[in-house]
């Protein structure tokens, strides 16, 4: 008789089949090496290029991604914060003293 059928009519136990399957546990990392979402994405999403403008650090900048060829040369990126659901164009050559949706990378 088949297995499953001696399961069902009870002739066969089920413990009896059992079998411990010793499994690879994934070793813990320490908490210094674990990434942010943010950070995994900016090792990813390589920007077009890298600026001194004051919206490079802000959380809000989204960067013209490498390889892309829509935007002009001088846009940098969009601003996800200003002008919502149309984004602002950050321009490289913008002088921006102070913003005030302007939120530090680094202090997250």
């Amino acid at each position: 008789m088949k297995k499953w059928f001696k399961r069902v009519l009870g002739l066969e136990d089920i413990e009896t089949e059992k079998k411990e399957v010793e499994v690879d546990k994934p070793k813990k990392r320490s908490l210094e090496s674990e990434l942010t979402p943010e950070e995994f994405l900016d090792t990813i999403l390589i920007p077009e290029k890298s600026s001194d403008h004051i919206c490079w650090n802000c959380t809000g900048l989204k960067p013209v991604l490498k390889g892309s060829k829509f935007p002009p040369a001088d846009i940098i990126g969009w601003c996800k914060k200003i002008h919502w659901p149309h984004y602002w164009c950050v321009a490289d050559f913008n002088v921006v003293k102070k913003c005030y949706a302007f939120e530090d990378k680094k202090k997250k």
